[in-house]
């Protein structure tokens, strides 16, 4: 790791007001759910990952220490392939997550929120393993919580923010992903994220609903039928099928989750000239309160 850390004693006090022998809970510790995305490029398909706790065999164990197992569902081109092992998460309490990975001898550290503004750490899971830079360390909102962040800096492009770690929610780049140097060989997302069937990253934050329904088609229910859109990728613009002839409301939400853009549509045709190149999520709300959604990737 290559981290320079504060006294741990200085670091609860001044983030939560409590005792030393206070707990820090960097993820949550059962019912909580990740879908993410990965796509290479132009002639590859979608990759999707849903991540849940194993509830059949929740343990394992590493010298001494209790792992939580993970089951996770890869789907490829929005087709389920099926469910299997997903390694096993450790959360020390101290603010380190670990990931012992399928195969591999030995786990590694994921996220780190003891850090501060300088310090190096290994980026274990993006593209290829790299050193990244803790760029800022602050605290956002989500559904009504505060939660640290972490931003993160590719060591070659300071002062740009390419990814997060989220006190609660994981990296934005997916669970296993921090994403923070921009790369030609792929664009990872978490797309949602849900503790107690309560979304808590994603479209729809504070709403009840399972992350596993984004990872296929078949699976949308009704209210949330899939969109026809082309080009995917795209550059400029964004054609969007079958709207009829009336207006509808249109939002984007970028790889954080949040809403990037917000427009009342009366064609077929959505400019995305603006936004940044990213994997985005595309939400069209019809007079009649027929909602669908759809994923693309903007060049």
């Amino acid at each position: 790791m290559g981290t320079t850390r504060r006294p741990l004693f200085a670091f609860a006090i001044l983030l939560t007001g409590l005792p030393v022998s206070a707990q820090f809970d960097a993820l949550p510790d059962s019912n909580a759910a990740w879908t993410e995305t990965f796509w290479i490029g132009p002639g590859y398909p979608y990759e999707g990952f849903f991540h849940t706790y194993d509830t059949t065999s929740p343990d394992t164990v590493y010298n001494g220490d209790v792992y939580q197992k993970l089951l996770t569902t890869y789907s490829n081109n929005f087709i389920i392939w099926g469910t299997g092992y997903g390694g096993a998460l450790r959360d020390n309490g101290l603010g380190q997550v670990y990931y012992w990975a399928p195969g591999e001898p030995d786990p590694v550290l994921l996220y780190d929120f003891d850090v501060q503004v300088g310090d190096t750490v290994e980026d274990v899971y993006s593209i290829w393993t790299q050193d990244v830079r803790v760029y800022s360390v602050d605290q956002i909102t989500v559904n009504g919580t505060q939660r640290k962040r972490i931003g993160l800096e590719c060591l070659d492009q300071p002062g740009f923010i390419g990814a997060y770690w989220i006190q609660g929610i994981g990296g934005v780049g997916g669970l296993f992903r921090t994403t923070a140097c921009p790369s030609v060989s792929g664009i990872g997302a978490l797309v949602c994220m849900t503790v107690n069937d309560t979304i808590q990253w994603g479209a729809n934050v504070g709403a009840v609903g399972d992350c596993s329904l984004l990872l296929g088609q078949s699976d949308l229910d009704v209210a949330e039928e899939s969109l026809v859109i082309y080009p995917n990728p795209a550059t400029d613009r964004l054609t969007i099928g079958s709207l009829g002839n009336g207006r509808v409301n249109v939002e984007v939400f970028g790889p954080d989750g949040r809403s990037v853009l917000v427009q009342r549509l009366s064609g077929s045709e959505l400019n995305i000239a603006a936004l940044s190149p990213a994997c985005y999520w595309l939400k069209v709300s019809e007079a009649s309160g027929r909602v669908r959604m759809a994923r693309f990737v903007k060049h």
